[in-house]
Order: structure tokens, then sequence, then C-alpha cells
């Protein structure tokens, strides 16, 4: 336990940008676990406070069977209903077919509160922030060093996930239809900056530098993926042609 408040206690000071917790993650004995531990546990928690959210906003909107079922009424209250039905027997058992399935795609699509991906998050959530910060962390490391930094990979993946602790504002999704937005985003990139400063012993351009061209190569990626994917389907659509 102590380890784990240890951690959350770093998290907190990061967040409020206290370079003594820095420089306390860089020279850990193993800021890599440490790291690890912060992650995990601020990866649940946000989870489970939005599982509860999640259970708050169903108890306290519509009944969305209500809902479906009052639609299905008054469309065929219609009068173009009477005519399709006349004109084609099958249609209302193929409508009532296809009228069901999109009310169990269209209201999750639209924002709609899910229960049961809520529960699956308590174990995605810190698995998707580990493997965020493990990609980022060797990334951030490779680009800083090349920019002059000093410091090891173990240092570096130590300071940077202290960058999860702007994550705790997400426990606010336990009110129902509260939203953080790019809050959380951009207060996680001015931790992780002031991490790869202090860890690489950095002036602040290069630091910058390097807390931005993981982002910039990623996109890249996603552009260059975007391109070539366009590129061969139009070369297959052209050969069929």
């Amino acid at each position: 336990m102590d380890g784990i408040g240890g951690s959350l206690r770093l998290g907190w000071e990061a967040l409020l940008f206290k370079e003594a917790a820095y420089e306390e993650m860089r020279a850990s004995s193993n800021p890599v676990v440490k790291g690890l531990i912060l992650i995990v546990v601020v990866g649940v928690v946000i989870a489970l406070c939005g599982f509860i959210g999640t259970g708050l906003e169903l108890a306290s909107m519509p009944d969305l069977g209500e809902i479906k079922d009052t639609f299905f009424f008054y469309m065929q209250q219609m009068p173009w209903w009477d005519e399709l039905v006349k004109a084609d027997p099958g249609f209302l058992a193929q409508f009532e077919e296809y009228y069901n399935r999109g009310w169990q795609v269209f209201p999750r699509l639209f924002g709609a509160p899910d229960l049961g991906s809520a529960a699956a998050g308590i174990i995605f959530t810190p698995l998707a922030l580990v493997i965020r910060w493990l990609i980022y962390g060797v990334l951030a490391y490779l680009f800083a060093r090349w920019l002059g930094g000093t410091g090891e990979l173990s240092e570096t993946l130590g300071v940077l996930a202290l960058a999860v602790a702007p994550q705790v504002l997400l426990v606010l999704t336990l009110i129902p239809y509260v939203r953080v937005g790019n809050l959380v985003s951009v207060w996680g990139i001015l931790v992780a900056y002031f991490g790869l400063k202090t860890a690489h012993r950095l002036p602040w351009t290069r630091a910058v530098w390097a807390t931005l061209l993981p982002f910039i190569l990623a996109a890249a990626v996603l552009i260059l993926m975007g391109c070539l994917s366009t590129a061969i389907l139009g070369a297959v659509i052209g050969g069929q042609s």
C-alpha cells in the first residue's frame, strides 16, 4: 500500500507541476514499476467512476424501449403506412426486423449510456493507458536522446507515467452527463513536457520538441496509411473497371 500511496502522491504533486515530484520519480529505485502502479490505479478508479456514472445516467433517463414502441406506434398512424402494407404484405415483418436492429445499434452510436461497455472499461481503460504510456514513452525517449537528453529509458517512463495524473478529472463522469473535454489531454501533455525536461535535463525548447514529436510522427503515419489505403483502393477499383 505504501507503494500505491507514494505513487498517487507523486501523481498529485505532478498534477500541480511541482518539480520535486518529477525529480523524485526520476531518482527512485524503480521508476517503471512506480509509474505502472500509478497508471493502473488511476485507470481502474476512473473506469469505476465511469461505470457508476453510466448507471446513474440510465436510472435518470427515459426507458428506451418505451420510446421505441412510441415511435413505432405513431409511424403506424401515418397515411403512407397502410399504403406500404397493402402494396407489400411482407413489409411489416421486414420493417420490424430492421427497426429493432436499428434500436440495438443507433442509441450507442449517438452516445446513449451502455452499462456493458462501461463495465468492460474497468479492464480496458487501464490496459489502454499502459499501452499508450509504453509507446509514447519509448518514442519520447528516442527523440529526447536525439535532441541531447541524458535520461535513461526507465527514468523517462517513470516521469511520463505522471502524465496520467490529469486523468483523475474524469472522475467527474460520476456525475450524469458531465463531460471534461480536451482539458485532460492538454494537461497531460504539459505534465509530460515537465517530465521530459526534468529527466533529460533539456532546455525548454528541446523539451517541447521531445514532447510533441511522437504526436507529429503518429499523425504522419496515419496520413501515410490513409494515402496508401486510398491508392490501393483506387488501384483495385480501377483494375475491376
